[in-house]
């Protein structure tokens, strides 16, 4: 197969593609000699080639993110600056009495952190400062953009969640102004030491500063109001234990004294010497009992004198027996009385060491009131704030990494959803035909120019390329005549009508008697290419084909099919061969300018009446599926195309994304 190309801008030469059917028979000789297909290995520089092809995406692409984030930093984004003001917290003694709000414990100093941003500690921000006017944090003075984002968002959710707009009365304004305040602050304590760092954002350098420095005005205060209020409950405390122990200790030593008074309890050695005298007592008492029973048991216990000694010894006993009980009754109440006076001291005694106690630390709490500090006192304030964002810099350079990998991802979906064709090797594989001509967007150019784009220069690329053309369908036609040609293609503006033009044109410039067929009177590049007047009178020519308009700047008589003509009858009789024949007759060429396949039904018509059919293939647009729908149905005709020309081609992206490595080599010079 012979493909007519321009080798350089001033001549062109046929070039021999036959090493493109040696080569489909190897790779078909390969293919059978293999049972499993091979898996092809990462082609790397494929992938480069891709992305090279896609540059232009992907810097179209990096450059619109980098204006949007550009305009996003420089335009909407308001400047933010940060003060920080640091605070310093007493460290507390472990051992200290008395209870303290800061310890040295991890969990008790995080609370002190957290009390910062505390809502007492804010709401004292927010008085002092007057927030609540202050459009920044109290964001209701700003009047609400019915079609506003945020209050589109804010109805939605209440929409979504089925709640209603809260009542925004003083309470719900000065709540949402202290979140505000808090989402604009933030409190860090460095780690191991008592230092608080409490920074503030805003819009305002010298705002910030005042922002954090009124925080942690606040912070102190708060922290001075609770530890006063502690030593005032640590006071209010003591005084009334102290109050209360005294009089609980003047109670057990009056009952002590009145228990004394009472009983009559003595020391210790009386009660010691009493229980002696029981014991003496009780002796006698079981002696005298002794010596009775003795005397009774005597053999003289008849007479006079011994009853009168045992009646005597048994006045004795009986003295001996109530002495004995009235010492021993004198002896347990003295002895009740001594253990309820113990007990008694007792608790005094205990009563009165806590007395005691707490009495000194009331004295203690008094002292210490005068001299002590707060626990939160050492406060660095903070200077004008410095500028954190946003990060200009950085924002543009991720705008421009995501801008380029969003490049990259949609170069490689373009080409992996490329749907039209890249190379004539790969539309020759595909559809079996010889593609006999390749024309560039450089060489179909002129032909913007309407009907000043005739006559071409003799040494014009175009009038180069459509010699080459026919010479090459004269060698796939295999010696026979090429007298009628249509040139059609699946869908419009594919540039069969370009081709059949210059085509027509060329033919005519060699001498040649030429006719051009326009089959569809609505295309626009016939009617662009045509004078007006000669369009006009070419239609009415149709089928009488006598006396037909000849358009001097194109060289050849025209015949334009207007849709105003009844074509069904013309079309589908037996006249269309009488039509031709007498062209035959008359013309040495007849080109046809045929409508495009897929779109008229009469496209197939024009086709049994031609010699050869030139098929133009759209470079990288057409579908290949459309193509080979296109072809089969002018071979379900019994018309099958002659050979395939691919249109508007981009010889440089073509080489970029050509699988076929024969194109960097020879691919200029196949395409015209």
């Amino acid at each position: 197969m012979v493909v007519w190309g321009q080798g350089n801008s001033t001549t062109g030469a046929p070039f021999d593609m036959r090493h493109d059917i040696g080569g489909t028979v190897q790779d078909q000789h390969a293919q059978h000699s293999f049972g499993a297909p091979q898996i092809q290995p990462l082609d790397i520089f494929g992938m480069i080639r891709v992305l090279w092809h896609g540059k232009w995406v992907v810097m179209l692409a990096t450059l619109f993110m980098t204006l949007l984030a550009g305009y996003y930093v420089f335009r909407i984004a308001a400047p933010q600056y940060v003060a920080t003001a640091i605070v310093q917290l007493d460290q507390i003694n472990e051992d200290a009495r008395l209870p303290d709000v800061t310890t040295t414990q991890e969990l008790s100093l995080n609370t002190v952190v957290a009390q910062v941003t505390s809502d007492v500690v804010l709401a004292r921000s927010v008085a002092s400062l007057d927030l609540l006017n202050d459009p920044e944090f109290n964001r209701y003075l700003i009047p609400a953009n019915t079609f506003g984002l945020a209050n589109l968002r804010t109805t939605l959710r209440h929409r979504i969640a089925g709640t209603q707009e809260p009542i925004r009365d003083d309470a719900y304004v000065l709540d949402k102004t202290v979140q505000n305040l808090r989402g604009a602050l933030r409190t860090v304590r460095q780690k191991d030491t008592y230092m608080l760092q409490i920074s503030a954002r805003s819009g305002d350098p010298a705002k910030a500063a005042t922002l954090a420095n009124s925080a942690a005005t606040a912070f102190l205060e708060h922290i001075e109001t609770m530890q006063e209020q502690t030593r005032a409950e640590a006071q209010h405390w003591l005084e009334t234990r102290v109050s209360a122990l005294r009089l609980q200790l003047e109670t057990e030593e009056l009952a002590i004294a009145a228990l004394i008074a009472t009983a009559q309890i003595q020391e210790d050695s009386v009660i010691d010497r009493l229980s002696a005298d029981v014991l003496a007592t009780d002796q006698q008492l079981g002696s005298a009992r002794t010596t009775l029973a003795v005397m009774e048991q005597s053999p003289d216990s008849g007479t006079a004198r011994k009853r009168a000694e045992i009646a005597q010894l048994q006045t004795t006993i009986n003295d001996l027996t109530a002495l004995k009980n009235r010492l021993s009754a004198q002896l347990s109440a003295q002895s009740a009385g001594l253990a309820q006076l113990h007990q008694i001291q007792l608790q005094a005694d205990t009563t009165r060491q806590l007395y005691q106690e707490f009495l000194g630390r009331l004295q203690e709490n008094k002292m210490q009131q005068s001299l002590q500090t707060p626990h939160a006192r050492s406060f660095a304030p903070a200077g004008e704030g410095q500028y954190i964002g946003p990060r200009k810099i950085l924002i543009l350079t991720i705008a421009a990494m995501l801008g380029a990998a969003m490049g990259v991802v949609l170069a490689a979906v373009m080409h992996c959803t490329r749907r039209g064709v890249i190379d004539a090797k790969g539309l020759r594989d595909a559809t079996g035909l010889p593609v006999v001509a390749q024309l560039s967007q450089r060489v179909l150019r002129p032909m913007r120019k309407g009907k000043r784009s005739f006559p071409l220069p003799p040494q014009a690329p175009l009038k180069q390329a459509m010699q080459g053309l026919h010479t090459a369908l004269s060698l796939v036609s295999r010696g026979a005549s090429v007298q009628t040609i249509l040139c059609t293609s699946s869908i419009r503006n594919e540039g069969a009508s370009k081709q059949a033009l210059a085509l027509t044109h060329t033919l005519a410039s060699a001498g040649k008697t030429v006719v051009l067929i326009g089959a569809n009177s609505q295309n626009t590049v016939l009617r662009a290419a045509i004078d007006r007047h000669i369009f006009q009178h070419a239609q009415t020519h149709w089928p009488t084909v006598t006396a037909l308009a000849h358009d001097s700047g194109l060289g050849a008589d025209v015949v334009i099919i207007g849709k105003g003509q009844d074509q069904v009858g013309s079309l589908l009789t037996d006249q269309m061969s009488d039509v031709f024949a007498t062209l035959q007759r008359t013309y040495d060429h007849i080109i046809i300018d045929g409508p495009p396949v897929l779109l008229a039904p009469e496209a197939p018509l024009f086709a049994q009446h031609a010699d050869a059919i030139l098929y133009t293939v759209q470079w990288s647009k057409t579908p290949l599926d459309l193509v080979m729908r296109g072809l089969e149905a002018l071979k379900d005709n019994g018309s099958p195309a002659t050979g395939l020309v691919l249109s508007k081609v981009n010889p440089r992206k073509m080489r970029q994304l050509s699988t076929d490595p024969c194109i960097g080599a020879i691919g200029t010079a196949q395409i015209a």
